[in-house]
């Protein structure tokens, strides 16, 4: 009720600055600002009653969705459409700037990087060693021989990891190995962001928009939570920001006409790989962007850029289907990609199990275990459906015709079960359940099932990291200020880019903004609803990815912003 409060006193005041500056009406910003207003509406009757049915059967929902939509539209509707007239007047001031041969002045890349290692510097040493989690654990279980070598989590990320761990345990220490790849993977963290706000200032942001980048990098506790925890998103945040900062980068020169030779395009390559490797999520990312990136450059570098996108997915399938079953290691399980799928299923079943036939009963558990699903259910989390996975993958196809038959018939539990589990990645509430438990401050121990012999402890104690989990706290908890903490947040900024792009008319640019729209889209699947550790490499890309927006618009108006840099 208080962001509906304040949007609502903020309608007037936005009312007139909009006439004083004489802005006009804008389709794009009130699309925007209605969706934004209906998904706020449907997330909180999702967070109470878990339905959208409650908008229509609860009276207070009722009455609470009427004044978000009277608060929201207006005062979004507003706010975007002077946001967007900013960029507009920025794009100008930008390509003036940089045809001038002017650059903000700002720090360099190693004090850059020293700043934000100083400002993760509390969560390094408080949480020392760094927090053994249960992925970073299920990981070494694998590596150490512990638990049968799966894909599951990428193995060239596992052995990775497992390789810089075993130098501190071949030195006596477990805490030593997980010290060692905390701090390798926060200076690549450090280093990337640092890069990415270098950037920005090549592509003509100014010193205060660098700074905010900087504060923003530095302050939200989710980048020094994550720098200390033995995972491997933290990683691949990094090498996602570092893919989407080159391929920003690589259009800008091609641009401006430079020549680019084949290490320009080996680098970018280069980065691929990696992101493929790194998490499984990374090729669909590339392999989907691919198309809108070739046709954004120029035709004499189009089959170049075939070349850069094509070599990262060549090498992810020949390392996935001939060098990772010679090692033994097994590909992660169909289930992984049909949780929405169950979870379905699995609502259907306890919503409407007088209407399931005797056929569907069969198919549904020749591939889950029927009698559990209803048991198991949880909307925001499909994890214990998925677990009970038979693995009979031929049974997949009379388990799709069930799962079609059943959709056709009871289409609103299907919405339900699929809204219920990624709501909260549009979802804008700092009261929202997520609190610290998502940035891993936390050691998990051994795996239930599996005996391992790590030794992992932390070396303060308990009040001392109690101490910096209640700032994280806090911080979530703060009106408007808690919002970095959480998914919506930056799920509407990555919208409002694409919003901007679109009525610019620079269709081809999209390029830029596909990484994270396709990561956006890979999270309302997930196994996790509003889930910020998924969430991460997006919130790394989007301030160069915002920025490009702002110079790619520059290009539009004809005033080519990197064209005086030569």
């Amino acid at each position: 009720m208080f962001k509906i409060a304040l949007c609502a006193l903020a309608v007037i005041p936005l009312a007139v600055i909009a006439h004083k500056r004489r802005v006009r009406f804008d389709p794009v910003a009130f699309v925007l600002a209605c969706l934004f207003a209906l998904f706020q509406a449907v997330g909180h009757s999702y967070e109470h009653y878990g339905t959208f049915r409650a908008l229509f059967e609860v009276p207070s929902e009722t009455a609470l969705a009427v004044a978000a939509l009277a608060a929201y539209v207006p005062c979004l509707y507003l706010a975007l459409s002077l946001a967007f007239s900013w960029v507009d007047g920025a794009s100008v001031r930008v390509a003036e700037r940089i045809i001038a041969g002017e650059r903000a002045r700002f720090l360099s890349f190693w004090p850059t990087v020293g700043i934000l290692l100083l400002a993760w510097l509390p969560y390094l040493v408080v949480f020392a060693p760094g927090s053994f989690t249960y992925d970073g654990i299920f990981q070494m279980d694998m590596w150490h021989g512990f638990a049968p070598p799966s894909d599951h989590h990428p193995w060239v990320m596992t052995a990775l990891m497992g390789c810089v761990f075993d130098i501190g345990r071949s030195l006596g220490s477990d805490n030593l190995g997980v010290v060692l790849w905390v701090s390798a993977q926060s200076v690549v963290q450090a280093a990337v962001f640092s890069a990415s706000i270098a950037c920005m200032r090549r592509m003509g942001a100014s010193t205060p928009v660098l700074a905010a980048a900087l504060v923003f990098f530095a302050v939200v506790p989710a980048w020094g939570a994550y720098a200390q925890a033995f995972l491997k998103d933290t990683l691949f945040a990094s090498l996602f920001c570092l893919y989407a900062m080159l391929l920003v980068e690589l259009w800008m020169r091609a641009r401006r006409e430079e020549v680019l030779d084949v290490r320009s395009f080996a680098v970018v390559a280069a980065a691929g790989v990696a992101l493929c490797l790194s998490r499984h999520n990374g090729a669909y990312v590339v392999a989907l962007t691919a198309p809108l990136l070739v046709a954004s450059m120029p035709r004499g570098m189009r089959v170049r850029t075939v070349c850069v996108c094509l070599v990262p997915l060549m090498v992810f399938m020949a390392v996935s289907r001939f060098v990772y079953p010679a090692l033994g290691v097994v590909p992660s399980g169909k289930q992984e990609a049909l949780g929405a799928l169950f979870q379905q299923t699995a609502r259907y079943v306890k919503e409407a199990p007088d209407e399931v036939s005797a056929a569907q009963r069969s198919a549904i558990d020749a591939v889950l275990d029927y009698d559990a699903l209803s048991e198991l259910y949880y909307g925001s989390r499909s994890d214990a459906v998925k677990a009970t996975y038979t693995g009979d993958d031929e049974a997949l196809g009379a388990y799709f015709a069930a799962w079609a038959q059943m959709g056709a018939r009871h289409p609103g539990i299907y919405a339900d079960a699929f809204l219920n589990g990624c709501y909260g990645y549009f979802y804008t509430d700092e009261s929202w359940t997520h609190n610290t438990w998502d940035y891993r401050l936390y050691n998990y121990g051994s795996i239930p099932g599996i005996e391992d012999d790590f030794d992992v402890s932390y070396v303060f104690a308990e009040d001392v990291r109690g101490a910096l989990i209640a700032w994280c706290n806090w911080w979530q908890n703060v009106p408007l200020l808690g919002l970095t903490g959480h998914c919506g947040l930056y799920a509407w900024l990555l919208l409002s880019a694409v919003g901007y792009t679109i009525r610019t008319m620079r269709w081809k640019t999209l390029f830029a903004l596909a990484p994270s729209l396709i990561l956006l889209l890979i999270c309302c699947v997930s196994p996790v609803n509003g889930y910020l550790r998924y969430m991460l490499p997006i919130m790394a890309a989007l301030p160069v990815q915002m920025w490009f927006c702002v110079a790619a618009s520059a290009v539009r108006l004809g005033r080519e912003p990197a064209s005086a840099s030569r």
